[in-house]
């Protein structure tokens, strides 16, 4: 419901008309997450504070493999995908990947759509689906069996991870995080001017709405006031 129901809102409004306020959304959002992300980093198995100094590799391989991915691929909002089988295949992997990210605390699936210049086909997929079945179905079809297969397959490989290594992967999550912050603001095009201006307030925007919804001390109040 989510996805059809904001999907022309993006596509048609925001994404067209507003880019620097939409993407600086998503940007804030993601700065939002980072603190519950680095307090988990710095938390041991038993719940001590203590830091993992071979937490920093992750972060840095992640990171950098974030920044370089932002420079070979920028998405841009007018292209769309070709329909080949090299093409699908892609779909699929990057759809796969991008539902992996989802299940993840703190990153975003259409933030790697967009590193990985996916984001405006399957955007325009599901936004034009009733206009242009055909051509929506066939981009559908391959990134959905993706996000089922990346689902099922990474949900495991995750939990593994958490379970056995959970500095070392929220460190990697840390840098996937910081990373693509640059990939979005290429994207967003900001200028000094008055959407620019908007843009800065649609950031703190996103970042107290995920600091909120992340903060464990905000849930623990509401928690209690729920219960009294």
């Amino acid at each position: 419901m989510g996805i059809f129901g904001f999907s022309k809102l993006l596509k048609e409004i925001l994404l067209p008309n507003y880019p620097m306020p939409t993407f600086f959304f998503f940007i804030g959002l993601i700065l939002g997450t980072v603190p519950m992300i680095f307090n988990k980093v710095m938390q041991t198995k038993d719940g001590q504070k203590k830091f993992n100094v071979y937490s920093i590799i992750p972060f840095v391989v992640f990171f950098a493999v974030m920044i370089a991915l932002s420079f070979l691929n920028t998405d841009n909002s007018s292209s769309q995908i070709q329909l080949d089988f090299v093409s699908w295949i892609y779909l699929f992997l990057g759809s796969a990947l991008a539902a992996m990210c989802m299940i993840i605390p703190g990153v975003s699936g259409s933030m790697i759509l967009m590193i990985l210049g996916l984001y405006s086909s399957v955007l325009g997929a599901v936004a034009d689906i009733f206009k242009n079945f055909s051509g929506s179905i066939m981009i559908l079809i391959p990134a959905g069996l993706g996000i089922i297969f990346g689902l099922i397959g990474g949900a495991k490989l995750i939990d593994i991870c958490l379970k056995k290594f959970p500095q070392m992967t929220f460190a990697a999550i840390l840098g996937l995080m910081l990373g693509s912050l640059l990939s979005i603001y290429n994207n967003s095009g900001f200028q000094f001017n008055v959407q620019g201006i908007i843009a800065v307030f649609t950031l703190l925007l996103g970042f107290a709405v995920a600091f909120i919804f992340g903060n464990d001390k905000i849930k623990d109040k509401f928690a209690k006031k729920k219960e009294n």
